[in-house]
């Protein structure tokens, strides 16, 4: 386990000022200057997979991008270049790891939108859940008949249904890496008191939404206050650029779920189940990638999700960076990169 240091930065990025938790600074207009690497242009195709209760055709958007030529590892080192599929966490989609993708050039990259999520229609009849989430990203990566076993990453909500998937195959995987991994679940953390009653004010609202008729609960879910204040409490960064890139993407991004039920039918999900569940499936190298100060995730439970990995025969490689929250993947996804390039040139 390495507990790694805040970035350092010979050029001192500009600090977050008290009134830009309040007033959201403007965003820089490339994401360039948040990963040194070019953003990729990722194209989008709709896979078929199955409901899986009636078995209806549900198309699921998978963006895509190839690898770009040899040399362009930041670390400028060679080695293997397994496909990488990506999972985005609750209320995400394919635009969550997008700058973890942007500073991987050298890999092909398939961002899998859940059902429900982004461009991913809904399930008609089954209820959102991990188990079918995990189904669906089971027969995308199927359908995407990629050459060999890919590295599979995911973020907070994305990484219980990443690990539910592998442990019920694990030898289809080249390896495994969970960003912020849900390490226990959400609602009985073992975090700050004040996490806790953050994670209890988190479900009142959910449940009041799924309350609501759908036009009042959508509203709601969607209202820009709640955007903000759930951008404000999972992000410690002191970088006023990634405090802006957060706010924007999440104003852009956040709200794009197909229904008030289907979103809290995966509220639900994500709040009752985590990755200690799957732990004695993952024999196979998992990279924990995590924040200190994650409110839904304590070092203490970092550590024992590891500890269960190793115990049932897989190789858990755990690393907690310093004064970061829940979003390290806007936070700190050059650091990101690095160790899932890593994972995947050491298997």
């Amino acid at each position: 386990m390495r507990l790694l240091p805040r970035r350092p930065d010979p050029e001192r990025p500009p600090r977050v000022r008290l009134r830009d938790l309040m007033l959201i600074p403007r965003p820089h207009a490339s994401s360039t200057a948040l990963t040194g690497s070019p953003a990729r242009t990722l194209r989008r195709r709709d896979v078929p997979v199955p409901d899986p209760v009636s078995g209806a055709v549900v198309p699921v958007a998978v963006w895509e991008d190839g690898p770009a030529g040899p040399g362009t590892a930041t670390d400028g080192a060679e080695g293997p270049r397994p496909p990488l599929v990506l999972v985005h966490g609750f209320r995400g989609d394919h635009h969550g790891l997008a700058l973890v993708a942007d500073a991987l050039p050298e890999f092909a990259v398939h961002a899998v939108e859940l059902p429900g999520f982004g461009d991913s229609a809904p399930f008609p009849a089954a209820p959102h859940t991990v188990a079918h989430h995990a189904a669906a990203v089971r027969d995308v990566v199927d359908a995407l008949g990629l050459a060999e076993p890919p590295v599979l990453v995911a973020h907070s909500y994305g990484t219980i249904v990443a690990a539910h998937l592998v442990a019920a195959d694990p030898a289809r995987w080249r390896a495994l890496v969970l960003l912020n991994p849900i390490a226990e679940p959400a609602l009985g953390a073992s975090g700050s008191l004040l996490a806790r009653a953050a994670a209890a004010a988190v479900q009142g609202y959910y449940e009041l939404a799924a309350r609501l008729p759908e036009r009042a609960g959508r509203a709601l879910l969607g209202a820009p206050p709640m955007v903000w204040a759930t951008t404000v409490l999972m992000t410690r960064t002191d970088d006023r650029r990634v405090l802006a890139h957060t706010h924007d993407q999440h104003r852009r991004h956040f709200s794009r779920f197909a229904s008030r039920r289907m979103l809290t039918e995966a509220y639900r999900a994500s709040t009752t189940s985590d990755v200690a569940e799957a732990a004695g499936g993952l024999v196979l190298p998992v990279t924990l990638v995590a924040g200190v100060e994650d409110p839904l995730g304590s070092p203490a439970a970092q550590r024992s999700l590891a500890a269960a990995i190793d115990a049932a025969g897989g190789t858990a490689d755990l690393h907690l960076l310093e004064g970061v929250g829940h979003l390290l993947h806007y936070e700190r996804p050059v650091e990101c990169a690095a160790l899932i390039r890593r994972a995947a040139r050491a298997t």
